[in-house]
């Protein structure tokens, strides 16, 4: 990054703060008399005279910058603290950054920052958020807009798949309100080891999958083709998302495509015998559990999982052909829609005290330079942009899983709905009922219309 400074930020910014600040102290500081000697002309004759004018005292050299506040998750605090050790950032601007932890949950977030805006405070100026949070605070009009602070530069260094995502997750009525620097997607993880030693291919359609049931399931042994994480709590909407995408729709529309998605799952967990019917009772942990134990042949994962194969806790387990990745089968959706991503990114509260520092250190952390120096920081800083790319470890598992998706083009855009939270409550609910034989597939499908129309 450069630093050219013919006339510093920091410079610019204490000056001007000098000004402002003298300005307040005027009001309020002790005023001096002093005679000041003037000339005058009176009907063409010089008359000297005294003039009295009040001075006050100038305003103090050096202003305290403005200390503006970022909230990360605990999971991200190491590696965006590495991002400001230099000292880079307030050297060219003059901005103080105050690292905050915000929630990990985020019905409660959304909760702390709608009764600080309401009261007109903030509990940070910047935060780092995520797809469900983004849709809640943009349309409460907490957030900032962002449309006039993003680039040529930076959207150019963004791919395709990313520009059409923040479109549809990052925008409210045209309106940009997060700009993202978190991009992953469910991977399709398989034990190459079983596939190799059964002379299996690893299926490309869904018709593909359902004949592995036969292939892997042993009930007997605990084992199953497949698994994955389904318990109710957003866990099942994930899934129901990605398998309506593959049938080429969206689940919130309750059409034909979720109809066709919901048909599939139940084929897998009770005729085909692919998936474990038990995956309706766990979480991501317990699906991994499943994978460790050597009772699953492939699953859909988020990248997560790649490090905790490859933990200290798991060396022994560990082998790459334990742990391959290969593209998600697709549906009738096509391959361009075998899987989605989802993402974070960095907003402004509308009500930070100091809202110009706020856009600077927005625009900095999403330049090319910063993206780059942050993806060398951590993978959570991790994307498929130009200048990201650049500069990470090609040969690292995890840049090798996002440029295998991203250069096959397999990445959809994640179903979305415009109120997102209350939404997936509804057909987590509904489908669970369907896939568990509490109702018909029918009576599913209506009480998700009937309920999802009366959002």
């Amino acid at each position: 990054m450069s630093k050219k400074k013919s006339l510093s930020r920091r410079r610019f910014l204490g000056l001007v703060g000098a000004a402002a600040a003298g300005g307040l102290l005027g009001a309020c500081a002790p005023q001096t008399e002093v005679v000041e000697r003037v000339v005058t002309k009176e009907v063409e004759t010089e008359v000297e005279v005294e003039k009295v004018v009040t001075a006050t005292p100038g305003p103090p050299t050096v202003v305290e910058p403005h200390k503006v506040r970022l909230a990360v998750g605990g999971w991200a605090e190491e590696s965006t603290r590495a991002l400001f050790e230099d000292g880079e950032f307030t050297e060219q601007t003059g901005i103080d950054v105050e690292i905050v932890l915000r929630t990990d949950d985020k019905e409660t977030e959304l909760t702390r920052l709608a009764s600080a805006v309401q009261a007109g405070t903030t509990p940070y100026d910047v935060i780092d958020f995520e797809d469900e949070l983004t849709t809640s605070f943009s349309q409460a009009g907490y957030m900032l807009p962002l449309n006039d602070l993003v680039s040529k530069e930076v959207w150019d260094d963004f791919t395709p798949a990313m520009r059409d995502y923040s479109d549809v997750w990052s925008t409210h009525e045209g309106e940009l309100f997060r700009v993202i620097h978190n991009w992953e997607m469910p991977y399709w993880f398989y034990r190459k080891d079983w596939f190799d030693e059964r002379g299996v291919e690893v299926p490309e359609t869904w018709e593909d999958v359902k004949p592995l049931g036969e292939v892997f399931t042993d009930k007997d042994a605990g084992v199953w083709a497949s698994v994955d994480g389904l318990i109710k709590g957003a866990f099942l909407n994930v899934y129901l998302s990605w398998v309506t995408l593959q049938a080429g729709g969206n689940p919130f529309d309750v059409g034909p495509e979720y109809e066709m998605a919901l048909e599939y799952i139940y084929d897998l967990m009770y005729t085909s015998e692919v998936l474990n019917p038990a995956s309706l009772q766990k979480d991501y942990n317990q699906q991994n559990g499943d994978y460790l134990a050597d009772k699953v042949a492939f699953m859909r994962q988020w990248p997560f999982f790649a490090d905790v194969a490859r933990s200290e806790d798991n060396a022994d387990w560990f082998s790459e052909e334990k742990v391959a990745v290969a593209l998600p089968p697709y549906g009738p959706g096509g391959p361009e829609n075998s899987t989605y991503a989802a993402g974070w990114g960095f907003g402004i509260v509308k009500t930070s005290p100091h809202l110009e520092e706020a856009k600077e250190l927005l625009r900095w952390l999403i330049s090319k330079e910063t993206a780059a120096k942050a993806a060398q920081a951590g993978f959570w800083y991790l994307s498929p942009r130009d200048s990201v790319m650049e500069v990470v470890d090609r040969d690292h598992y995890l840049v090798q899983m996002l440029e295998m998706y991203s250069e096959a083009d397999v990445i959809g855009v994640r179903p979305h709905h415009p109120k997102y939270v209350e939404a997936l409550g509804i057909l987590e609910d509904t489908a669970s009922a369907f896939l568990t034989d509490q109702m018909s597939l029918d009576q599913s499908l209506e009480q998700a219309r009937t309920q999802l129309g009366a959002l």
